[in-house]
Parts: structure tokens; sequence; C-alpha cells
């Protein structure tokens, strides 16, 4: 029987530790670990790989949903402990195959740990939700710049950051309903060509047209920045072509509570021809949702709270 040393073992354990567990930067999902540290210059026995094998299926689940991983648990007492082939082993020493000794050994765990770490910021969509959260409605006409401001609070830095190493995702979106007016199905259209804004880990991108910035929360200051912008096209009258929406997004406590973001969305209604300004008409709503991992077996994050601060009426 080959052994494997703690080092080796240890090493298997720190590179999950630093996916699942706390982690730091882009890394960590912020996960409670089953596997641990064993002390140094002993024998690994399969409690230890068993432990690590639990960890990393949690999160290669998270990742590619439930699919053949390439790895299997160690038997206590049967199987040997081995490089690449695990065998079975009877208190006389006699050694005999193991059907799935091939994906037992130590570097079959290894293989798999580098497919992690490679796809650590993958989140399957079985393994998500997406979740309501607010919604802003006007009614009434308007005209200028109104704005949906509001603010998301996670428990910690940390939690925050968390939620989007796990593929967590703002989700805004916005329509104009019962419009008559030019102007006002004007904004309606433009609503529509936005489709959903994904404000993620490093990026901001939508499912429709529009400008999107390289602006997640890593990139996240005090002030605030674009992270998606989209022009009016004028599709009911080229003199509404300019309308403007916005979304940007700071730390408003930065330094203080990092555990907050604020996003600020702004609808524009950008006067083009100073002799054409009409009010726009429409139920105008601006809705936020998240998309969140929750998966039974794998990666959950922590919800954070939603809270409006300036609604759009």
């Amino acid at each position: 029987m080959a052994d494997i040393t703690a080092a080796r073992l240890n090493n298997l354990q720190s590179r999950i530790a630093l996916i699942l567990g706390t982690g730091s930067g882009t890394s960590g999902y912020g996960q409670t670990l089953v596997s641990s540290q064993v002390v140094a210059d002993s024998i690994v026995d399969a409690d230890d790989i068993n432990n690590i094998f639990t960890d990393m299926v949690k999160a290669r689940i998270h990742q590619v949903g439930i699919q053949e991983t390439g790895i299997r648990q160690v038997v206590e007492d049967l199987n040997t402990i081995a490089e690449e082939t695990s065998k079975n082993i009877d208190n006389s020493g006699n050694e005999t195959a193991d059907a799935e000794g091939t994906k037992k050994g130590i570097a079959d765990y290894e293989s798999l740990m580098t497919q992690i770490e490679t796809d650590k910021l993958l989140l399957h969509s079985s393994q998500a939700a997406l979740e309501p959260q607010l919604t802003s409605t006007r009614t009434t006409t308007w005209n200028g710049i109104i704005t949906h401001i509001f603010q998301v609070t996670w428990g910690s830095a940390d939690e925050r950051r968390h939620f989007f190493n796990a593929g967590g995702e703002i989700r805004l979106s916005a329509n104009n309903s019962g419009a008559n007016g030019p102007k006002g199905l004007d904004w309606a259209a433009l609503c529509s060509e936005i489709g959903v804004v994904k404000f993620g880990q490093d990026t901001t991108t939508a499912t429709g047209s529009g400008t999107s910035y390289a602006i997640g929360n890593n990139d996240v200051t005090s002030a605030y920045q674009n992270c998606f912008q989209k022009v009016g096209a004028g599709t009911y009258s080229g003199i509404y072509a300019g309308n403007l929406y916005t979304v940007k997004v700071r730390m408003p406590n930065a330094g203080i509570n990092e555990g907050v973001l604020e996003f600020r969305i702004e609808f524009n209604d950008v006067v083009f021809d100073n002799t054409v300004d009409n009010n726009v008409d429409g139920a105008l709503t601006s809705t936020v949702q998240q998309y969140r991992a929750v998966g039974p077996t794998s990666v959950t994050s922590v919800s954070p709270t939603y809270f409006t601060t300036d609604a759009l009426q």
C-alpha cells in the first residue's frame, strides 16, 4: 500500500478551503468546511480524504450541477489510499482490484481540484434561485430626471464578497406600461430593449442592448460609477432620441461598513429639441431581483436585505 503523506493531503485541503470556505479576494464561497488539516507527518486515513471528498463534491455541484465528478469515497478498512489506483485489501494483506479504484487515487482528487479552481466563478442554474426584492412605480407623468435609489446590505464585507464569488447577481429591469403618447411609448421601447441588467462580481451585462461597463462588485468605490447605460433610439419619434437610462453603483460607507452597496437608477428624459418637451405618460416601474446560490446539497449564499431610499414617486 502506498502511503499518502499529511503534507500532500493538507495541500489539497488548503486548496478546497480557499474556494469553498472564507477564502480571500475573488476566492471563497463562505461555506462551513467538513475537512480540516491533519497532523504533520501522520499517515492519511479514510476519514481524512473522505471529508475532503465531501467538500470538493459540494463545490463541484455548485459549479456544474449534479454530474460525474471523477472521484469516489474511500471505504474505511477496505481500500488502500493510493497515488492513482486504490485497491481492496483484507486483514491478511491480500490485495484485490476495486472496480472504482481508478477514481479513488489522490491524483484523481488533485485533478478535480484543478477543475474546481478553474471554474470557481461558475454557478449552475440548478443550484440557484431568482428572487424578487424591490419594485418602485410612478404612475403620474414626469419630465427631466427621476431616480430609483436603493441599498443592498450584507452582514459584512466578506458576506458581500462571498455572494458574488458564488455567482450571485443583482438584476435590474424597467418597463413603462399603459403609455399612449409617443414619448411614453418611446420610453416603453427603451426599457424593453434593455432586457435585464445583471450586476455581478467583476462586470455588468444586459440581456438586451446598451452599454455595459467592466464594473462589478470588485470595482465599487465610495463614488458613483456608471455600470450600465442605454440611450433611446427615438423609436416613435426622432425628437425623443437621446432618452437615457443609467445604472450607477457605489459603496456609501466605504472604510466603515463595506457590507453595503447603493444603486442609483436614473431615467433621464433628455430634451433633444428645446421646442418639444412633452411629459412622459404611463406607469413606469423599476424592478430589482437577485440571483443567488441556494443549492440544497452544495452552496447557499447569505441573502442580503434590500431597502429603497428614493422611490420613483
